[in-house]
């Protein structure tokens, strides 16, 4: 497995990897894939296996309590705390294997060279016990606006931080 900054010539196998992941409502057009590439290029890491696309991790500086909503451009802050997690996926013949832990070892360490305190995400498709187990905890205490954020998700939704 290799792990590695995404480029623009991954995003056919990005937006692959979400059409078998994701439920039709959560699929992200390639148009907004590449936007936010190109929003927040260091912030963004796929891995490979035999020199194909396997899985991806998307993710933006941001402020802790902030929610990115489904389908939006990322609003990358100018004086970040932490690193948002925003998707990340694995190709099912590929998951139990290491790609997302690996993806994730990788925007760890680089939300902790920009000296981030936090890492956030929302867990979607009945994946909050997974996020637990890394360490995250869900947060509860969101004010309205971002309630409405993380409504935007099919299905539940719970907003997790992270302390790094």
């Amino acid at each position: 497995m290799l792990v590695r900054t995404m480029q623009p010539d991954d995003l056919a196998a990005v937006y692959h990897i979400q059409t078998l992941v994701y439920v039709s409502a959560m699929v992200e057009p390639p148009a907004l894939l590449a936007s936010r590439l190109a929003a927040a290029p260091d912030c963004a890491w796929v891995a490979e296996q035999d020199n194909q696309v396997v899985a991806y991790l998307v993710a933006y500086p941001s402020t802790n309590g902030r929610i990115s909503a489904l389908g939006q451009d990322f609003q990358v802050a100018q004086f970040a705390n932490a690193l948002y997690l925003h998707d990340m996926a694995v190709t099912p013949q590929q998951t139990g294997l290491g790609m997302a832990r690996g993806m994730l070892t990788s925007a760890l360490a680089y939300a902790g060279q920009q000296g981030w305190q936090y890492a956030c995400l929302v867990s979607v498709q009945s994946t909050r016990s997974y996020w637990q187990g890394l360490g995250f905890i869900e947060q509860i205490d969101l004010n309205e606006e971002q309630t409405i954020k993380l409504a935007s998700y099919t299905g539940p939704a719970f907003y997790m931080v992270k302390e790094l």
